[in-house]
């Protein structure tokens, strides 16, 4: 039954009219020209690769190399380099995996490009299929079904289906080995973002290599971990401390995903850097002032103590000027505007005393302080001048730069409120400001006190033509809770009457809050006193002492 079936179904088999089927294999055959072309064109793969870059929003230099050929395929290699953001490199390389063309991405090098952009180098393949490649032999039958066509054109028929056969397997074959990085550049977005992580180079072919910086002990080993719990196959981590830094390299393989995964790319900015200035770290010179303040006198056999003059109780060591206030602000919620000039280092011991206690012993290290108003401004050596107050609601914003680009500020209140009058965008030298929930007005306000004093002019200036844009500033930045306890230095401690709060460096110079309760990258704050803070884990406490006031 079984073989006589058969020969009823081929007999049952409907035949096309000749003239349909070679219609039908001439539209195969041009689909598959798109695919695999009959031979070497670069001028056209250059062009396509351009208008690919266009699609992405990015300008390349594409050149085309000799074609390579084998007996049975050939193949163009393309040589393609440009800058261009990190978002638009991993388009350009979609456009790439859903072409028709098949483009086979052999190796791409990222690197630290011109301003925030990324340098990328990379080597595509188009193939091609050689006219003097061997064809296989036609479909068994087929010349059978051809009985009644003229033997040339049945001759060209069998040949072209032959032609069809090959290629279709070859495309085959290439869909199958063709490699794209955009699984790549997914992961490596993941792993940067959110982390203090810069890239200096990340390379993919055969295998990958990556190669940056990070800071803190906690983000080196969270970091290390998503490297090998994710996506790429690692086989190795290498890490040597460099500074307040951890330079890193991990190799490994990446696998290659189809050109139909969903691979949604993590935002990132700025992820590449050529130089360490993300590792630089901001602390004043080691010169340190001291301030004592008298020692709280106890109560005398059946008198009454005396009363305090204040809540604020400061034991500071070796801390920067500028982080003093930030100490002051997050005990009394007051505002400051330090200066650019307000640097150095200072200890301070004082205890049971008002705000205005604690600024008239910092005068006596050379610092002004305005009187009171919506936010009071420090400088060194300038006659303090109240920070006038504005009127109306406002919009209310917060902040905690130390020593930020004065021409960042400026930029960031212009968006927060267009309405206000613009101060110049050109504005140089660097401001720390501590405020909390403050209105915008009043920070403008005393931003433009210190730019009146540094002899710059209100009013919305043009910057001075300049070369090409210096890449924006940034800085790795440990978070509070990713520092570790071996990197716990104390640096302070304070109260406003409600406990104490503990103050530690981050490796790059951020001074943060700890307080009971606090989360480190391997452990937690389990109690702060007035002269130690307890740190525990799993293996048990830790005290760390403060520093004694020096002599």
């Amino acid at each position: 039954m079984g073989p006589a079936l058969g020969v009823l179904l081929l007999a049952a088999t409907p035949v096309r009219p000749f003239a349909e089927e070679r219609l039908l294999l001439d539209r195969r055959l041009e689909t598959l020209r798109r695919i695999l072309p009959d031979a070497a064109n670069p001028a056209a793969d250059v062009a396509l690769v351009n208008d690919l870059a266009r699609a992405a929003a990015m300008g390349l230099d594409v050149r085309a190399r000799a074609p390579l050929e084998t007996a049975t395929q050939g193949d163009v290699p393309v040589d393609v380099v440009g800058n261009a953001r990190f978002a638009e490199i991993d388009r350009f390389f979609r456009q790439v995996a859903l072409s028709p063309r098949l483009i086979d991405v052999e190796s791409v090098r990222l690197s630290a490009g011109t301003g925030d952009s990324v340098r990328v180098v990379a080597l595509l393949h188009f193939a091609y299929r050689p006219a003097r490649a061997p064809l296989p032999p036609p479909p068994e039958g087929l010349r059978a079904r051809l009985g009644d066509v003229a033997r040339p054109t049945a001759d060209a028929f069998l040949r072209d289906q032959a032609l069809a056969l090959a290629k279709s397997e070859t495309v085959a074959a290439l869909r199958r080995t063709r490699r794209n990085p955009r699984l790549f550049l997914s992961e490596l977005a993941a792993i940067v973002r959110d982390r203090p992580v810069v890239l200096k180079e990340a390379t993919v072919g055969e295998e990958f290599m990556i190669r940056g910086l990070t800071v803190g002990e906690g983000p080196m080993r969270a970091l290390e971990s998503r490297l090998e719990r994710g996506f790429f196959r690692v086989s190795e981590v290498l890490i040597a401390r460099a500074g307040a830094c951890h330079r890193f390299e991990a190799h490994g393989r990446s696998p290659v995903v189809g050109i139909e995964a969903e691979l949604p790319l993590p935002a990132v900015d700025d992820a590449f850097r050529a130089d360490d200035g993300p590792c630089m770290v901001d602390r004043d010179p080691a010169a340190v002032a001291s301030v004592r303040g008298p020692p709280v006198k106890s109560a005398a056999r059946g008198r009454a103590s005396p009363p305090p003059r204040g809540p604020l109780t400061l034991r500071l060591r070796d801390m920067d000027l500028a982080d003093v206030f930030f100490v002051l602000h997050l005990l009394t919620g007051k505002g400051f505007v330090v200066d650019e000039d307000v640097r150095g280092r200072i200890s301070v011991d004082l205890s049971q005393v008002g705000l205005d206690d604690v600024l008239a012993q910092l005068a006596r290290v050379g610092l002004a302080v305005s009187p009171p108003g919506p936010l009071r401004r420090v400088s060194r050596g300038a006659t303090a001048v109240a920070v006038p107050a504005s009127s109306g609601e406002g919009t209310a914003v917060t902040f905690a730069l130390k020593r930020a680009p004065l021409a960042d500020v400026v930029a960031v209140m212009a968006d927060g409120d267009p309405s206000l009058p613009p101060l110049p965008r050109s504005a140089a030298g660097r401001l720390t400001i501590w405020a909390r929930e403050a209105r915008l007005s009043d920070v403008r306000a005393a931003v433009a006190q210190v730019l009146s004093a540094g002899g710059a002019a209100s009013g919305d200036s043009d910057p001075p033509a300049a070369g090409p844009a210096a890449p924006p500033e940034r800085r790795l930045l440990v978070p509070a809770d990713e520092l570790s306890m071996g990197e716990f230095q104390l640096a302070g401690v304070a109260s406003s009457g409600e406990g104490w709060t503990a103050f530690a460096y981050a490796p790059t110079g951020v001074l943060n809050a700890y307080r009971r309760g606090s989360h480190l990258a391997d452990g937690s704050v389990a109690d702060v006193q007035s002269t130690d803070a307890l740190l525990a884990n799993d293996e048990g406490p830790v005290r760390v002492l403060l520093p004694d006031m020096p002599r």
